[in-house]
């Protein structure tokens, strides 16, 4: 699927309260694409966003809860996170970083994916449960676990980022399919990576005259020469002056735009 495929399975989800309760979508893709962006945003539409939960990040007792003596009755009781005991009818609770967590925190997820209990007891109300995971450094995961989720592999959306980045930077679609092929290609060797969020950081770096790593490879792309679109002569400064139909790179006229 691609990514704006993302928010039609879990609008599917959320409106259907049977399967708000029963369904979990995983969405799995490589590193740095947009999922999390785009659950995130359809929280925000709902008015029930919340920090995600980083699964790599959690140990098993901040899901399971923790047992403590009850002095009042002498005997252990399991309390409650806060994080849980927040949660209301019609909240969604998403879970990032899912495969590359501890197989013994996943493990205490079971239950509560499942039947939508937590251990002390206690219900959940009805929520919707989103995962999102890459699987780049997947963790070995048991058959129970991955059949708790319903998985989506997520591919790269190119016209999708490509008009991303023309929104944002005023990039042209040449410039963008230059980029996007540097993603499609990518094979996660080395330390810097041309995924999705990279290159958006890397362009603005550039545009920015801060050194980066990217400058040799992605410089040269954002060098593409255009016309002068204002329809007048502009002046650049330094006694240089940009005439109509004169032709420019890219990256020189971003910068004068900005200044």
């Amino acid at each position: 699927m691609l990514l704006n495929e993302i928010k039609q399975v879990l609008e599917g989800v959320y409106n259907n309260f049977e399967l708000r309760k029963t369904i979990v979508p995983l969405f799995m893709s490589k590193p740095g694409q947009g999922k999390s962006n785009i659950i995130e945003d359809f929280m925000r539409e709902k008015g029930v966003w919340k920090p995600p939960f980083v699964l790599s990040q959690r140990m098993p007792f901040e899901i399971s809860g923790m047992a403590l003596v009850d002095k009042e009755i002498n005997k252990m009781k399991y309390y409650d996170f806060d994080f849980i005991l927040e949660l209301k009818d019609g909240d969604i609770l998403f879970i990032d970083e899912v495969t590359n967590a501890n197989p013994v925190t996943l493990n205490a997820f079971l239950t509560f994916l499942e039947a939508r209990v937590m251990v002390s007891g206690r219900k959940l109300p009805n929520i919707m449960i989103v995962g999102a995971g890459n699987y780049e450094g997947i963790m070995p995961l048991t058959p129970q676990i991955k059949e708790r989720f319903v998985w989506y592999d997520v591919n790269f959306d190119k016209n999708m980022w490509i008009d991303f980045m023309m929104t944002k930077y005023n990039i042209t679609k040449v410039i963008g399919d230059k980029l996007s092929n540097l993603i499609q290609k990518e094979t996660f060797t080395g330390n810097n990576f041309n995924t999705p969020r990279s290159i958006d950081k890397a362009v603005n770096m550039i545009i920015s005259k801060v050194n980066t790593p990217y400058q040799e490879l992605i410089k040269p792309i954002l060098s593409e020469l255009i016309k002068n679109p204002f329809e007048q002569a502009v002046d650049l400064g330094n006694n240089k002056i940009l005439e109509v139909n004169e032709m420019i790179s890219w990256l020189d006229l971003i910068r004068l735009k900005i200044k």
